[in-house]
């Protein structure tokens, strides 16, 4: 066996040496007959590892828990959702509302797309205290801005604020518009609930929570505001709390004031609560659904509280009912508030809430402009030349992305053996993380994350750290993190069940060693001291972590003298045209047609080079001397064969190797079904003339046919197939995002020639420029805007991205600020690209009210080019047009 490998690594390297010697990047390449990589999972024994401290990563993490992150928005899956960051137990806050003019069973909770609300986000938000947002129904009439304030911040009356403010609004959208109503009815509903583990609300620990919570005084009304033309209806609850809570603040008080002016234009308002026994943040919105009557047979459902809390609840729901005329400006800002305070602790007093919501007026006030002065230091964008709509944009954006963080508690299920389908679930976990998508994707994803953080680090490094640690104690000890976190059951039951499972031999990008190198770069000499000793508590488990990555993501070809990487998840029975790869983050950016072990992947390679260098950078400042030599050995080792293995002389660009046809053709075939002897089934596909030739051709795996398949409207299934011409081993020759990585993470030279070829390729319109960004692949190619299945939109084949966009603008950034040949055409491009992306995420956002997923780069879309499109709000990488705009990279 040991002569094979030697034999094997002889002949590789004979190949790679061919290299070197060609200029046309043909012929040069053979089909490599090594042995397959060893897997990151098989039946094999385990390797042991040397522990991990996760407590030290606890410690730092409680510590914050107890004061600085005890109360926040941490539900931002929720239209408005407040949580405690405690565990098991927690204490957690949330707005639901509906009117007359929709039936109850759109009774809004959770962000969803589906609500096709016309506009909702956070207009500004710190991340700790503070934050305000806008929320506009036009189907049920209705803005609400929603405010957050922290109070009596470490003190033992700890709590928070909320201000729901209600107004008219008047639909943008034409058909709505024609509907013409003279009065809206509307309920808020808002909650306070008493949750633990897992949040579901048959968990056993749930029992213990029962009974806790009682009201204090029942709803009076009086006037308020000193000249008798408010009237203010006031409720007071408490919890009593458990002696065996831990750190979770389940001791409170609790009031709730509906403030309206007195006047014609409001018809009626009053303030109600209830309970509801066997429900939570998970399911409320059902009960209360289930709970709707009709007033009259000819009326429609609607829901009305008993004032009552029922034995056995931990729940309370307070309910405000109006009725106002549903005119623009009849109604003002402050006719209709409901403020809700909360203190922990026995101490307080009602007059004590009573006077925190007299006050509330002026602490908001303080807080925003101390956000907007906070904002202003971080990004400094009234002196790059915006004017005040474009800052109030900006704000949005990175109000959006900081408003977005989220924490959670649960355990995630995981296939540790590809070739073992048991999946087990992991002991429950917390993260404290931003989310991609409050509507879409509203839980972690670590390849999203870094990016994240490259924003959030330059208002606040501080939740940057927490949010690293926390990211970083989900690590198993062999340094395995899984690329999506669903942990608990507010996550788990917005995803669908075939995506919830993780597979231990997918890794992602870590990109979340781009924030920590932001970090570290812009150390002031009076944190070196602090900064060293977060360094030194991390860097175990970003060692871990990277060791993992080498361990179980190495190419077939990796010893002394090269290195190669490959992305491990792809699979050639997916079903796609080409097979994805959801592990390096560009799901299905073509990579090569067939699928094999021995592909190297260019973009992996490019970030395990940059891991390499960034971790070089943080042992040095962390006085870790030997950790610093492995790492730039390993830099070094790796870069080796970036231009060896994967530069193309002849088409001037870094491309992916593997067994691939370059003169293949995409056509339609019929897909069939097919089945083995157990009984199983599959659907594969077949030439329309096979098939009519009933010369059909199922898989080995299945060899049965059954019958074709129809498309519902009495013709057959078709299903765009790739078919492949002659498949050597050779570059995948796909201009695009892959493509770019050496010079997106800044790894060439400044005078390096392939630098200068990579500037062109950008500027070329035809390839990847566009007048709204870099493009995501080439127009040239194959698969540009190809869809991989059918009904499957083409994802990354065209569309413009800002992630990669920030990180092409950083570039070249860089490059700009670096004497070389190259450095006038490097600025120029810079200059062009930077203010078209700011251009057209504005101009969108303007037109749309949103941030979005990605933005049409289809030239072939007419007024479509360039629009924002699949899901919104996207607040997670989007956001970095702030970095952008302020040119902090």
């Amino acid at each position: 066996m040991a002569a094979t490998v030697i034999t094997v690594v002889i002949a590789l390297l004979a190949v790679i040496a061919a290299l070197w010697t060609t200029q046309d990047g043909s012929g040069w390449l053979q089909r490599l007959t090594t042995s397959k990589a060893p897997s990151p999972a098989s039946s094999e024994p385990q390797e042991t590892f040397p522990p991990l401290d996760f407590e030290a990563l606890r410690e730092y993490t409680r510590a914050n828990s107890l004061n600085a992150f005890r109360w926040g928005t941490y539900r931002s899956g929720f239209y408005y959702g407040l949580r405690s960051r405690s565990y098991p137990y927690a204490v957690s806050a949330g707005l639901l509302w509906s009117s007359s003019h929709e039936d109850i069973s759109q009774l809004r909770h959770e962000c969803r797309q589906e609500d096709r609300l016309q506009k909702y986000g956070w207009l500004q938000h710190d991340g700790r205290t503070y934050g305000m947002q806008s929320i506009e129904d036009q189907f049920n009439r209705v803005e609400l801005k929603t405010y957050y304030q922290r109070v009596n911040q470490g003190q033992a009356t700890d709590g928070w604020a909320s201000r729901i403010s209600v107004l008219p609004l008047e639909p943008r959208d034409e058909r709505l518009k024609r509907k013409k109503v003279d009065q809206t009815k509307l309920s808020l509903f808002y909650y306070v609930d008493l949750g633990c583990g897992d949040e579901t609300v048959t968990h056993p620990c749930r029992s213990k929570l029962q009974g806790l919570l009682d009201v204090v005084a029942e709803p009076t009304t009086q006037t308020c505001g000193g000249d008798d033309i408010f009237s203010c209806t006031t409720l007071t609850f408490q919890s009593e709390g458990l002696n065996d809570a831990e750190d979770a603040p389940l001791e409170f008080l609790v009031q709730a004031q509906l403030k309206t002016r007195v006047g014609a234009s409001i018809k009626k308002a009053e303030l109600r609560y209830g309970s509801l026994k066997d429900a939570g943040v998970v399911n409320i919105k059902e009960r209360l659904v289930a709970s709707a009557e009709r007033p009259t047979p000819q009326e429609d459902a609607e829901v009305v509280l008993d004032n009552i809390i029922e034995e056995g609840t931990s729940v309370v729901v307070i309910q405000v009912i109006v009725e106002f005329d549903a005119a623009e400006n009849v109604v003002q800002e402050g006719d209709i508030t409901l403020d809700v305070v909360m203190n922990e602790g026995s101490t307080t007093t009602p007059d004590q809430l009573a006077t925190q919501i007299a006050q509330l007026d002026e602490t908001l006030a303080a807080s925003e402009t101390s956000f907007q002065q906070k904002f202003e230091d971080a990004f400094q964008l009234s002196t790059k030349g915006f004017n005040s709509s474009e800052i109030a944009f900006a704000q949005a954006a990175f109000g959006n992305l900081i408003g977005g963080i989220s924490f959670f508690y649960g355990s995630s299920l995981v296939q540790h053996d590809p070739f073992d389908p048991t999946v087990l679930e992991s002991d429950p976990k917390p993260l404290f993380t931003a989310v991609p998508s409050r509507s879409f994707f509203p839980r972690g994803f670590v390849w999203d994350e870094g990016f994240h953080q490259l924003g959030i680090s330059v208002f606040d490094e501080e939740i940057t750290r927490d949010i690293m640690v926390h990211w970083l104690g989900l690590m198993e000890e062999d340094g395995y993190i899984a690329r999506e976190q669903i942990l608990g059951e507010t996550a788990r039951h917005r995803v669908p069940g075939e995506f919830l499972v993780q597979h231990v031999e997918h890794a992602n990008p870590p990109t979340l060693l781009l924030a920590l190198e932001k970090i570290i770069t812009y150390v002031e000499l009076d944190q070196r001291r602090d900064t060293m000793a977060f360094i030194r508590r991390i860097f175990p488990f970003l060692k871990r972590w990277y060791e993992w990555l080498v361990r179980t993501q190495r190419g077939v070809v990796f010893n002394d003298e090269l290195a190669t990487f490959r992305w491990r998840g792809r699979n050639a029975n997916d079903g796609k045209l080409i097979s994805n790869t959801l592990s390096s983050g560009l799901d299905d950016y073509p990579r090569a047609s067939t699928v094999s072990d021995e592909e190297m992947h260019v973009d992996l390679l490019c970030w395990m080079i940059k891991a390499s260098g960034i971790l070089a950078k943080v042992a040095d400042l962390g006085g870790l001397g030997t950790e610093k030599i492995y790492f730039i050995r390993q830099r070094d080792h790796f870069r080796a064969g970036l231009e060896r293995v994967h530069w193309n002389e002849e088409y001037q660009s870094f491309f992916d190797l593997g067994d691939h046809s370059e003169d293949g053709h995409i056509e339609q075939q019929v897909v069939i079904r097919c089945r083995n002897d157990q009984g199983h089934i599959r659907d594969a596909t077949t030439p329309y003339e096979a098939l009519r030739q009933q010369q059909q051709r199922c898989p080995p795996s299945h060899p049965n046919y059954m019958f074709p398949l129809g498309d519902g409207q009495g013709g057959l299934k078709l299903q765009p197939v790739f078919v492949p011409g002659s498949i050597r081993f050779q570059h995948v020759r796909h201009v695009g995002y892959v493509s770019l990585f050496p010079l997106l993470l800044k790894l060439l030279p400044a005078d390096s020639p392939k630098l200068e070829a990579l500037l062109v390729q950008i500027a070329d319109p035809s390839q990847l420029w566009s007048p709204f960004g870099l493009r995501s692949m080439s127009t040239r190619d194959l698969f540009y805007e190809q869809e991989n299945a059918q009904g499957d939109n083409p994802y990354w084949r065209g569309s413009i991205w800002i992630n990669m966009n920030y990180l092409a603008i950083s570039a070249l950034h860089h490059y700009a600020g670096i004497s070389g040949p190259y450095q006038t055409h490097a600025q120029q491009i810079y200059n062009s690209l930077r203010k078209n992306v700011i251009s057209n995420i504005y101009s969108e956002y303007t037109r749309s009210g949103y941030l979005w997923e990605q933005y049409s780069g289809n030239i072939n879309a007419g007024d479509h080019y360039g629009r924002g499109q699949r899901c919104h709000p996207f607040s997670g990488w989007t956001a970095l047009v702030v970095n952008i705009m302020a040119e902090n990279y």
